[in-house]
């Protein structure tokens, strides 16, 4: 959101490679995969709720997305709290569905996105929120690749700290217009020995981009991936999960021939194969519907271990002390 000119100049910041935050804590982390269907809404939470962070917010034309959105927020946090940080990872509407409702409902501290200026209705509306309560300071704005100084802390919480994972350098803005999922915002979250990554729809063309910055490189490896872009053939590079090597996952996709996944047919096959060669022991199997992208038919899969889908397990909750990851 480069609209905000003036307004954003009441913050002064540093151009670095990452924002990092973060203090002490003891207890347990939750990050919660809400099922949205056809998008993407993470929650996570520290422990005694010093931090609470949101990732985008579902979508408004997938069936029930934004009303199972709405009423999960409300369950777990009651309207009107505050929420520590938003991040719009990139302003496709299966990621914004329901972001200007939260802005109204909840007092969110500090609001980051991806900068682009998108010509959606559903993100003018969303920019202008933003633009507004910048100017009455009720929140704070950050473009992912202008980067504050590294002692900014946006939440209270400790032990725990999140880090906005941008190549030296940042995007031009000609490639994001050109695919704004190749410009998502990719969050890092650290608590003690565990790490969780969240690249949004990040695809290919980011990927390798951030595999060729070293420093990024060496931060991707997390325990738990949010899989990029739905589980699309569009991302999940085998060298993108061999930097990541990750020992969870999690795909957040609508079911087959349902609302907007009829057209984008998500998960794809070939990406749930590489996928499973990070899943570990052969437990908790079960089947999915993929899309065969070289057959063009939608085929059956059987997927194990620590490989979820919100399509089949509905909300995913993992919790972690810090040491050790559990799925409540």
């Amino acid at each position: 959101m480069r609209f905000l000119g003036q307004a954003f100049t009441l913050f002064c910041f540093l151009f670095v490679p990452a924002i990092i935050w973060g203090q002490t804590i003891t207890g347990n982390v939750e990050v919660h995969f809400i099922n949205v269907g056809q998008g993407d809404a993470i929650l996570t939470m520290s422990p005694n709720r010093e931090c609470v962070m949101l990732i985008d917010s579902g979508d408004t034309r997938y069936p029930s997305s934004s009303k199972n959105f709405k009423a999960y927020m409300r369950d777990k946090v009651p309207l009107g709290s505050r929420i520590d940080l938003v991040v719009a990872s990139h302003p496709h509407a299966d990621h914004i569905g329901s972001m200007l409702w939260v802005l109204q409902n909840y007092t969110v501290g500090t609001y980051i996105d991806n900068g682009i200026n998108y010509e959606r209705a559903i993100y003018q509306k969303l920019k202008l929120e933003v633009q507004r309560q910048v100017i009455q300071r009720r929140l704070r704005y950050f473009s992912h690749d202008q980067i504050t100084a590294a002692d900014q802390d946006f939440c209270r919480a400790t032990n725990l700290n999140t880090t906005l994972l941008v190549p030296h350098g940042g995007y031009q803005k000609q490639f994001c217009d050109k695919n704004p999922n190749n410009c998502s915002t990719v969050v890092k979250m650290n608590y003690d020995a565990v790490s969780f990554l969240f690249p949004g729809d990040a695809e290919d063309e980011q990927e390798s981009m951030l595999l060729e910055d070293q420093q990024v490189h060496k931060d991707l490896a997390s325990k738990v991936l949010k899989v990029p872009h739905h589980g699309s053939d569009t991302s999940s590079s085998e060298a993108f999960l061999r930097a990541v090597s990750p020992q969870w996952m999690v795909i957040s996709a609508g079911k087959k021939n349902v609302g907007t996944n009829t057209t984008y047919m998500h998960p794809r096959l070939t990406t749930i194969n590489n996928l499973l060669k990070f899943a570990g022991a052969r437990t908790n199997s079960g089947f999915i519907d993929v899309y065969d992208s070289a057959k063009k038919v939608w085929a059956k899969k059987s997927i194990w271990g620590n490989l979820f889908l919100t399509e089949k397990d509905g909300e995913i909750v993992l919790s972690s002390d810090g040491q050790q990851i559990r799925k409540q």
